[in-house]
């Protein structure tokens, strides 16, 4: 967690001259001393210190006339240096805490009569893993939590009037929401603007994918709740009959990855479920960042996840960034049950389901490149 941060021009280096169909480091040497003849800059690099700034960065000496060359050459390609930090911010945790103030909000049920909020146990055990990950960062930060209230129907005049909704509006705090869009109304509204769809609507499934991924939840649980980011039985019946079938009969709950649907059987004693994280930087430099899973447990499990994301969350300032996120894959066990246990499903392990991914995609340049784009 407290590695030193990356040289970008490292990773700026390795994109072109490793891989299937990059070019080599005499090639782009020659590119990158055309670009400064052309310009008139007198400046210039050689072979050599392309191959130290790309593997041995710890050991380089950066002159201004080396500096200038590259600055140079990369402006031509759109990543000029006067626009990006000459480190690069790895993961979410980091440029999350440059905010003074973060705030989680967890999903919370209202028993009025009682005057009580019941939060859940595993919501709680993520707020505490995500405590215990940013505490190792070593910084002093406003931490608070905000219940949000569930309701159904959506009132969406109420929901503005909560002060977790006007956090959001304020857009200067960086925020953690913790479970599902059934779970927490603040995963909807924060998932629905980064990915940009409307709020609280059942996408059309069969007119192609609006977002990489979907939940789907057994009917008994969801009852009359609308999101942007669930599909129905009903949506799935024409391309996953099957599926659509016993999801139907409460028999399977599913997530949705790329058009792809892996189902949960609602009994059992062992499971396989999904969960994502995403994170996006806002215009004023603040994080907001989902931790999402279809299920409590796989919720916590996907939070533990988080301190292991290594990508750079893209950001040009001033403006929103684009989303970074990343499927989990969780494997789950029912553990022993009595009277009195309550809960006793356990984690048993949570993986990425491929590397971190960013969204809107961009199908003509490479992941490595993105860093550099204006948003």
């Amino acid at each position: 967690m407290n590695a030193k941060p990356a040289l970008r021009l490292s990773r700026l280096i390795a994109s072109e001259t490793t891989g299937k169909g990059s070019s080599n480091l005499n090639h782009l040497t020659s590119l990158i001393n055309e670009a400064n003849q052309e310009a008139g800059t007198k400046c210039y690099v050689n072979r050599r210190m392309l191959a130290k700034i790309r593997d041995k960065p710890e050991k380089v000496g950066l002159t201004l006339t080396v500096l200038v060359a590259l600055n140079t050459y990369y402006r031509k390609r759109g990543l000029g240096l006067q626009q990006l930090p000459i480190l690069e911010t790895r993961g979410v945790l980091e440029p999350l805490m440059d905010s003074s103030r973060v705030v989680f909000m967890l999903g919370a049920k209202p028993r009025p009569e009682e005057r009580r909020n019941d939060i859940s146990l595993w919501d709680t055990k993520s707020l505490a893993n995500l405590l215990t990950q940013v505490s190792k960062l070593d910084v002093h930060r406003e931490f608070d939590i905000e219940p949000v209230l569930w309701r159904m129907p959506i009132d969406p005049a109420a929901m503005h009037s909560e002060r977790w909704h006007r956090i959001l509006e304020e857009d200067q705090a960086s925020v953690i929401s913790i479970g599902s869009p059934l779970a927490s109304l603040s995963s909807e509204v924060i998932l629905s603007r980064m990915f940009g769809v409307e709020q609280f609507k059942v996408p059309r499934f069969r007119a192609g994918k609006q977002v990489p991924f979907f939940f789907v939840w057994l009917p008994k649980s969801i009852r009359h709740f609308r999101s942007a980011f669930a599909l129905t039985w009903r949506e799935l019946r024409s391309e996953y009959a099957s599926i659509a079938s016993r999801v139907r009969r409460n028999q399977t709950s599913a997530f949705i990855l790329d058009g792809m649907p892996h189902g949960v059987p609602a009994d059992g004693k062992a499971w396989t479920m999904y969960g994502i994280i995403a994170a996006q930087r806002r215009a004023a430099g603040n994080v907001w960042l989902v931790v999402s899973g279809l299920t409590g447990p796989a919720t916590y499990a996907v939070a533990t996840m988080v301190q292991e994301i290594s990508a750079e969350l893209p950001w040009t300032k001033g403006k929103q960034s684009k989303v970074l996120w990343v499927p989990v894959k969780v494997k789950i066990k029912a553990g022993k049950t009595a009277p009195w246990s309550g809960d006793t499903r356990e984690v048993v392990e949570a993986v990425f389901d491929g590397e971190p991914r960013l969204w809107p995609e961009d199908t003509q340049t490479p992941p490595e490149k993105m860093a550099g784009k204006q948003h």
